[in-house]
């Protein structure tokens, strides 16, 4: 019988190295896994999926009607700047960090600041 590719059999390949026994394979992959010290990525935190959105605390009042109104955003290194006005609020998605809420254009020192209530009850702005 001639030898063709489809008679190789599986012994005489793992014999040349090329497909490794799957005890083998096993015992390799057991050992990669504790020898990793690596750090695991959580994907519901999203503070470490995307560093373009900054987590920030906002001082808000709610008005006799449930209108929410934030009045004052801390930066993450503890600076405080006062909301001057609030332009609108509309439900958006932010396209540069991701996360779906509400939107609040303000105004902030002069600048106009697009701040974000997501859904899970947290404010933050986009890093620019």
């Amino acid at each position: 019988m001639p030898h063709t590719d489809t008679n190789i059999s599986r012994d005489a390949l793992r014999s040349y190295g090329m497909q490794p026994a799957r005890q083998e394979r096993r015992q390799k992959e057991a050992e990669e896994e504790r020898n990793y010290s690596g750090t695991f990525r959580v994907y519901g935190d999203e503070e470490a999926v995307n560093p373009a959105k900054v987590y920030v605390d906002v001082l808000a009042e709610f008005s006799k009607e449930g209108v929410l109104r934030p009045c004052r955003i801390t930066w993450e290194d503890g600076r405080r700047y006062m909301i001057d006005r609030v332009k609108k609020c509309e439900r958006r998605a932010s396209r540069k960090a991701g996360g779906m809420g509400l939107m609040y254009t303000c105004m902030v020192g002069g600048q106009e600041v697009n701040l974000f209530y997501e859904e899970n009850m947290k404010w933050f702005v986009t890093r620019k």
